[in-house]
């Protein structure tokens, strides 16, 4: 028997070139095709980190230890184009061959230089002993992918504790993501889930954290920094479905997730 689950539906449009490092090769920092919901808890408000981070280190337990048996919200995944249109645009889309229209999303590579801004910089000789860079590995110039502009990502919130309808409402329409702050659109919906039980295929990304159910098969990850995520997995067990429109299949995700749930 079915029981009724309203989730919260966050679709974010992508309104600058947005990067941040999920791989680095060789001189190329790359940026990958999903959102952590590391990003998501801090750009929506749920919550608030350090304005200034000694050492780099995350404090995503600490910080997120008031929230994460409240809610949970999934990493954002790519849309299609055809979805993009249908419900940004305003576009009919049929078939593979829509309406000729500008580039739309994707991802765009572009060169970057991180020399010091000064009038000279001296040629150092790597075996001088007043060297100042030894042994660190300083690039000075490289490539970036970036997702581009007019790219559309889909989350979701899942309320345990909250009213839906009231989560919506604290989502800004403007967030911040990435290493240089981009700026992105979020458009908001509650969608009538509900929650069933027995074996189920999940088909919408998660931490590979946040869940201690076992994959019987058909297992498909997507290593991220710093959390690697689950893109596809056979279960079995409680799990949500979530509706979409007639052209999309229903997101399948198990029931319960918590974020890093087992970290803590």
């Amino acid at each position: 028997m079915s029981e009724s689950f309203p989730v919260v539906e966050c679709s974010i449009e992508t309104l600058d070139r947005t990067l941040y490092a999920s791989r680095e090769v060789g001189d190329l920092v790359d940026t990958g095709d999903y959102i952590l919901s590391t990003a998501l808890h801090y750009a929506f408000g749920f919550v608030r980190g350090k304005y200034i981070n000694i050492g780099n280190r995350p404090s995503y337990l600490e910080e997120t230890r008031d929230v994460y048996k409240r809610l949970y919200i999934t990493p954002g995944k790519p849309e299609s184009l055809g979805e993009y249109m249908d419900r940004i645009l305003k576009v009919p889309f049929q078939g593979s061959k829509p309406k000729p229209l500008p580039h739309l999303g994707g991802h765009s590579t572009s060169q970057w230089n991180a020399r010091t801004h000064q009038y000279a910089v001296k040629n150092w000789n790597a075996k001088d002993p007043n060297y100042p860079y030894k042994g660190k590995n300083l690039p000075q110039f490289g490539r970036e992918r970036v997702l581009d502009q007019q790219n559309l990502l889909i989350s979701f919130i899942l309320p345990y504790e909250d009213d839906a309808s009231s989560l919506a409402l604290k989502i800004p329409k403007y967030i911040r993501l990435g290493k240089k702050r981009s700026k992105a659109r979020v458009r908001t919906r509650v969608v009538e889930g509900v929650i069933e039980d027995g074996e189920f295929l999940s088909n919408h990304p998660f931490g590979i954290y946040d869940y201690e159910g076992v994959p019987m098969g058909d297992l498909i990850s997507v290593r991220m920094r710093p959390v690697p995520l689950i893109v596809q997995g056979r279960y079995k067990g409680k799990f949500i479905r979530v509706p979409r429109n007639e052209k999309r299949e229903d997101v399948i995700l198990p029931y319960k997730l918590e974020f890093l749930k087992a970290k803590r």
